[in-house]
């Protein structure tokens, strides 16, 4: 692969020369095709690549000498320290280095010595050895490049690897152990190819014609890409991590990924997800991961403390939940701030005020708040969640202030429904609601439902922690959320969500999105029971399962198809029957018609490994 790429980068000079460079419209006006056939191509590329410029007299002077700051900032460039995608890194990579960077009287190049000791290409010693006093302004020798190149294409932990090479060069003798290791990679992946007369020369120094050849070659070799991405699932398991940028895409994570968070070498669990990162790709490869923060993005919901500013920079003081301690967050330059709604100041905030924070990248992106009791009017709950501490609400709103946040709901909130004294159990996804709200928590809930009556045929029914039942209503399916008081009668007698099957004419009593009643009067059930027990054989072509139950000897045949039987694991998620194995128990619950046993549900416990 790394000959047809070298291949290629000929075809790609020949095109070039075949075209425009034949005419000698080059940029610089020292390139011509008569003298500078062999690199003047590459010269142009790079130019408009944005990777090398020319001097003010609009002249390349491709003879000169490169100096060892300059070879190694142009590797830096084409690596990706430019890049718009890396500018966070590179900031990140300035909070780090410019220190060490300050003793090295640099005029220039402290961008990209920034990037390659961020990226790891570089390290401490490396300024000491190329960039530390007068020695950044010497002419960079061949030898140099080899080992400059190796660290700026990621290839020195894979040219060290190997400890001893064989090179073909003439004079391969004389080029010394410390760097024979990096003169093999360069030439392997056809960045260097040596002189004329077949020798590496090693102290020979670098011209800026040639640089600009051996950079337009890795940057053929590497085709890295780089983009901003927002990491939105990470599987340990399969080495995979998910990433939306200008798609949403899995990729493999390999053992040839580097993954970092804020710079720092990681591994694939310890990556957080819903935080922003910057990709680098290879191809459709991925290269690696750079998350910028530790933590997954989140909304703080606190109380201000005040605030202090350094560099211009705004630094948060808040108390979160009951906590007496105070945190301290730092925002991003010009942080947009709103106050009740409306743009303010961080000064607009007193001690004790409502506060916002939306945290991303480990800096808050955006700050809003207001007096410590606020109410919201006019809202529809679009969502309620019932986590494992505390239940929230998601609003729809008219005001783009409150449109799709999601609030706390206090364990003590006072709630009134249709007028009466009621209780978070009867308020459902659709209601009319005005909150009152106190340090973003919500201490009280008035609630209106509009209520309706809705005909139609069953079409499925999920159990789960917030159960759901959809009917067919005039060739339309409509989806309801069933609460837990939901009442259930069944030719007139109390049934429960179990009881149903596929088909049932349903009359639904509807509050907003959610059913307080349904009545059930032309049910094909006759005779309800249940059978528990280990199965014995399933058969999917013909739709039944045997069951050994635990008082008896005989195997019970349960009748089930996927598309008239529920089938759900014992936390409630989805099922089909050719999931189910031999040796797995089940509750099957349903009604004997005609001598068979039905199954409506069926919950699934798998056979113990």
């Amino acid at each position: 692969m790394k000959k047809t790429l070298f291949a290629l980068t000929a075809l790609a000079a020949a095109a070039c020369m075949s075209g425009s460079a034949l005419a000698d419209t080059y940029s610089f006006s020292d390139i011509s095709e008569s003298r500078y056939s062999w690199c003047a191509p590459q010269i142009e590329e790079m130019y408009d690549a944005g990777y090398i410029t020319g001097y003010e007299d609009g002249t390349f002077r491709p003879d000169n000498e490169v100096t060892k700051l300059e070879g190694i900032a142009l590797f830096a460039r084409s690596m990706g320290s430019g890049e718009e995608a890396n500018a966070d890194l590179l900031e990140l990579a300035h909070s780090q280095y410019d220190s060490a960077l300050s003793t090295c009287g640099l005029s220039w190049g402290q961008d990209e010595l920034a990037y390659m000791l961020y990226k790891g290409a570089f390290t401490n010693a490396d300024l000491t050895t190329y960039i530390t006093g007068s020695t950044k302004n010497q002419p960079m020798t061949r030898g140099e490049a080899a080992v400059i190149i190796t660290k700026a294409m990621g290839g020195e932990r894979e040219a060290t690897s190997s400890s001893s090479v064989t090179l073909d060069y003439t004079d391969a003798r004389s080029i010394s152990s410390n760097i024979r290791q990096y003169v093999a990679f360069v030439t392997e992946e056809g960045i260097m190819n040596g002189m004329d007369d077949g020798s590496f020369s090693p102290d020979g120094t670098v011209t800026r014609s040639q640089i600009a050849v051996m950079l337009a070659r890795a940057v053929e070799a590497c085709d890295y890409t780089f983009e901003k991405v927002r990491v939105t699932a990470v599987d340990e398991d399969a080495s995979t991590v998910t990433l939306s940028g200008s798609s949403e895409q899995s990729y493999e994570v390999t053992e040839d990924t580097s993954l970092y968070i804020k710079g720092e070498l990681a591994q694939i669990g310890d990556i957080p997800d819903n935080v922003s990162a910057v990709a680098q790709f290879s191809a459709d490869q991925l290269v690696s991961l750079d998350a910028l923060s530790e933590e997954s993005d989140t909304e703080v919901i606190a109380v201000f403390n005040g605030y202090n500013t350094v560099g211009g920079i705004i630094q948060v003081r808040v108390t979160v939940g009951d906590s007496s301690t105070v945190s301290t967050y730092t925002c991003v330059e010009d942080v947009p701030i709103t106050y009740q709604g409306s743009p303010a100041t961080i000064r607009s905030f007193k001690s004790g005020d409502s506060i916002v924070l939306e945290v991303s990248d480990g800096k808050v992106q955006s700050i809003s708040g207001g007096e410590k009791s606020e109410t919201i009017s006019n809202a529809t709950i679009s969502a309620i969640d019932i986590g494992e501490t505390d239940l929230t609400i998601t609003i729809s709103s008219a005001d783009d202030a409150y449109d799709g946040k999601t609030y706390t709901v206090a364990s003590d909130v006072s709630v009134t429904k249709n007028n009466d004294s009621s209780d978070m159990a009867s308020v459902y996804v659709g209601d009319k609601v005005t909150l009152t709200l106190e340090y973003g928590i919500i201490t009280k809930v008035v609630a209106t439902s509009s209520v309706n009556t809705v005909s139609g045929i069953l079409k499925s029914v999920t159990i789960a922690n917030q159960p759901e039942i959809t009917i067919t209503v005039d060739g339309k399916d409509q989806t309801y959320q069933v609460p837990q008081d939901c009442t259930i009668t069944i030719n007139e007698e109390e049934g429960s969500l179990y009881d149903f099957r596929v088909g049932d004419s349903l009359v639904l009593t509807v509050q907003s999105d959610a059913v307080t009643r349904i009545r059930c009067s032309t049910s094909t059930i006759t005779t309800t029971g249940r059978v528990y027990g280990t199965v014995t054989a399933v058969n999917t072509s013909y739709g039944f399962i045997s069951v050994m139950s635990e008082d008896s000897d005989i195997p019970v045949t349960i009748f089930c198809r996927d598309n008239s039987t529920t089938f759900i694991d014992e936390e409630g998620s989805s099922l089909k029957m050719n999931t189910i194995n031999t040796g797995d128990i089940v509750e099957c619950r349903g009604a004997t018609t005609n001598g068979a046993f039905v199954a409506t549900l069926v919950i699934v416990t798998p056979a113990a490994d």
